[in-house]
């Protein structure tokens, strides 16, 4: 890493039923590292970020093909368990459906039909979409928080996230990789309307890898870059 580098910004984003959720610090800082949340993606582009690791679908596909793009078939090989948290994302075509039975039936034209889990994520895939078009922004790559925590285990991570069980095991692995204690216990079990412990956790998760991609230590899924038709690179960065 060069000594400049240690000024820039870094963050890990995840979705949240009120909007984002994000920690970051600055590289040269990384023990004391910022929670807040956001309604709106665009938000970032006043934080002055350098590099932001985000939990959903950059990039896509005018026609799809079973198992999804690229990225998400590798993605969901290299994951030993909770497979399905990998979904297929919709088509580019499908962004511009005003509910979901038109979204369906546009995404089958491509080829494959919509879950509804894609489909209450379309709001935000397109926020991401839209600032991507901003050359004045952050680096803005996806990434995938149960590949992550998996990476910090060395194993497959047996439990879900939404249990307590899971909670409690992915905890344990941001303390054994880094996390202050106390910061973890600061957003932890808020019973907030804005976020859920998962979220926040996974955001933590997400902070981490930008961390090894700042250092050029990331794995790259796939290893060699595919652009959608926008010219949209479609990789995790983990």
């Amino acid at each position: 890493m060069k000594e400049n580098d240690q000024n820039k910004i870094i963050a890990g984003i995840d979705g949240s039923k009120g909007g984002w959720v994000c920690v970051s610090a600055c590289l040269n800082d990384i023990k004391n590292p910022k929670f807040e949340v956001f309604s709106k993606f665009d938000e970032i582009i006043n934080k002055k970020f350098n590099l932001v690791l985000v939990d959903m679908p950059i990039g896509l596909e005018k026609k799809l093909i079973k198992g999804g793009r690229d990225v998400d078939r590798e993605a969901r090989a290299m994951l030993y368990k909770n497979k399905s948290s990998i979904f297929n994302p919709p088509s580019r075509m499908t962004l511009k459906a005003k509910d979901y039975p038109e979204a369906n039936k546009i995404n089958k034209n491509q080829g494959l039909g919509l879950s509804k889990q894609s489909w209450f994520l379309i709001k935000k895939i397109k926020e991401i979409d839209k600032l991507l078009k901003i050359k004045k922004r952050p680096k803005i790559f996806e990434s995938h928080p149960e590949l992550i925590f998996q990476v910090m285990k060395g194993e497959a991570v047996e439990t879900k996230k939404s249990t307590a069980e899971g909670i409690k095991e992915r905890i344990n692995l941001l303390l054994a990789n880094g996390f202050n204690k106390k910061f973890i216990n600061k957003f932890i079990n808020k019973k907030d309307k804005f976020y859920k412990d998962d979220d926040f956790i996974d955001s933590c998760s997400l902070f981490w890898s930008a961390i090894r991609v700042s250092k050029g230590e990331e794995i790259n899924i796939p290893n060699t870059i595919i652009k959608d038709e926008k010219g949209i690179i479609m990789q995790m960065k983990i």
